[in-house]
């Protein structure tokens, strides 16, 4: 996993200029994590690992109390600015989770494919849970020919991306992990029995329950 100065250089520098917006996909993609994350949990303490600039802890506050992490001390920075309530940290999910409380949520979208021990991370989001507590993970997959073209034309450009399952392969790394899946589909997301079934895209999107 790159160090927070380098993904700065490789990814927030791009995005500084325009700091503070978020693409049409990835706007929908959190509006739809934040209404399946209801059906579960309505209160209670969020915990985003990599929150980047803030903007999905944002949209889940209210009614979540917010937490995050990023590897980007800049990033850090600009999400206490937008939200000067959250309770935010500078480090690595692989180094264990920093605050001294339990989480009712925690998510990490668009990072554990960044990680050189994903069952590590794993393992750390499930201890610092309530029983009963969900991690939504979302992540690039490849798990058929079709999802592997689609990789190579995307997400294969970002060479941060070690860490490459199916999505089977990761639901079955959180479920011995000590969860249950309790959702997943992939994009387009909905419908999602459909794209459960039909998975053609990478993007793959789960809500485990700690058991």
């Amino acid at each position: 996993m790159p160090d927070g100065n380098a993904y700065d250089q490789a990814y927030y520098a791009m995005s500084r200029p325009e700091a503070g917006r978020k693409s049409l996909v990835d706007t929908l993609r959190d509006r739809y994590i934040r209404r399946h994350v209801l059906r579960f949990r309505q209160t209670g303490r969020l915990l985003d690992i990599g929150c980047g600039l803030g903007l999905f802890l944002q949209s889940m506050t209210p009614p979540f109390e917010p937490f995050g992490t990023d590897i980007s001390a800049y990033a850090v920075a600009q999400a206490q600015q937008r939200l000067p309530q959250a309770k935010l940290f500078v480090g690595s999910i692989l180094d264990g989770i920093p605050f001294s409380v339990n989480f009712d949520v925690i998510t990490a979208i668009n990072v554990v494919e960044h990680l050189e021990q994903p069952a590590l991370a794993v393992a750390a989001i499930r201890e610092r849970l309530q029983l009963g507590g969900l991690f939504v993970a979302h992540l690039p997959t490849i798990g058929n020919r079709l999802q592997a073209r689609i990789y190579r034309g995307s997400y294969d450009a970002d060479p941060t991306h070690i860490y490459r399952p199916s999505g089977r392969e990761f639901r079955g790394m959180a479920e011995a992990a000590g969860f249950k899946t309790v959702f997943e589909t992939y994009s387009p997301f909905a419908p999602a029995v459909v794209w459960r079934n039909l998975p053609w895209h990478p993007a793959y999107l789960a809500i485990f329950q700690a058991r």
